[in-house]
């Protein structure tokens, strides 16, 4: 029992690695797309005519 559960202690750390990685990846991309809609809708606020004549 106890060499399972150092083995799965491991993946459990592993696995909470992971999963933080994953949601810090998650944000900074979430950042980045903010930013880059904000960008956007400042260009719309721009070409809001342009865009709506297409």
């Amino acid at each position: 029992l106890s060499e399972k559960s150092k083995v799965h202690g491991d993946d459990f750390k592993n696995r909470q690695e992971n999963t933080f990685v994953l949601k810090y990846t998650i944000k900074t991309s979430e950042a980045r797309s903010m930013a880059f809609y904000k960008g956007l809708s400042e260009k719309s606020k721009v070409h809001g005519d342009d865009f709506k004549n297409r």
